[in-house]
């Protein structure tokens, strides 16, 4: 063989060697970018995950804190209705319908009491027993001021010398204030009431 033919050979063997590292080269760059891929993939995955697990929890506490909210409203109307009604009424001279109370009084607890147990429950039904409880409230506290808080109000304003009562005084503020702490609770997410119509102008 001579020594051209040698060379020649030579040169063949090298083009053939550097077309077959070129091509492995490929391979590993293809198979790294599709592992990179891959762990990009897994990574979007889990944030995603590790997101809407957050804004579950976001959402519980948001409910619960909601829960507390109304829980405490219902105390609150409880606490004024027996604290300061009654002796609005004596201090206006005025009959005071003690049944009529002591049963709203025990709707507000049972209120309560429901309340307290949707803290356990689950979400949906959480939000489904919530709304009827919402409208247990309202619909309580509705009657509160058509029978017991409505009736004083017009008995005082048609007196011609107004009676000097601190109780009546606290009770309007009060009621006034729970009410509209109740408005804004009543427009968090699950519907809207009117709550303001109750409320005792003057």
């Amino acid at each position: 063989m001579s020594d051209q033919e040698t060379e020649k050979d030579e040169e063949q063997k090298e083009e053939t060697t550097g077309v077959e590292t070129k091509d492995v080269d490929s391979l590993s760059d293809l198979s790294e970018l599709e592992k990179i891929k891959q762990e990009l993939q897994k990574e979007k995955e889990k944030a995603a995950q590790e997101l809407a697990e957050g804004e579950d929890e976001d959402e519980d506490l948001r409910e619960v804190d909601y829960l507390q909210k109304l829980i405490t409203l219902s105390v609150k109307f409880d606490h004024h209705c027996s604290m300061w009604l009654m002796p609005a009424h004596i201090d206006c001279g005025l009959k005071f319908n003690h049944q009529l109370s002591e049963a709203y009084g025990s709707q507000l607890n049972t209120i309560q009491s429901f309340l307290r147990l949707l803290e356990n429950v689950d979400g949906v039904t959480r939000e489904l027993v919530t709304k009827d409880v919402i409208l247990k409230l309202r619909s309580t506290l509705q009657n509160i001021h058509k029978n017991l808080v409505k009736p004083l109000i017009l008995e005082v304003g048609r007196m011609k010398k107004k009676p000097k009562s601190e109780s009546l005084d606290l009770f309007k503020t009060n009621w006034n204030d729970r009410l509209m702490e109740l408005q804004k609770a009543c427009d968090f997410e699950y519907q809207v009431l009117d709550c303001k119509s109750f409320m005792i102008k003057g």
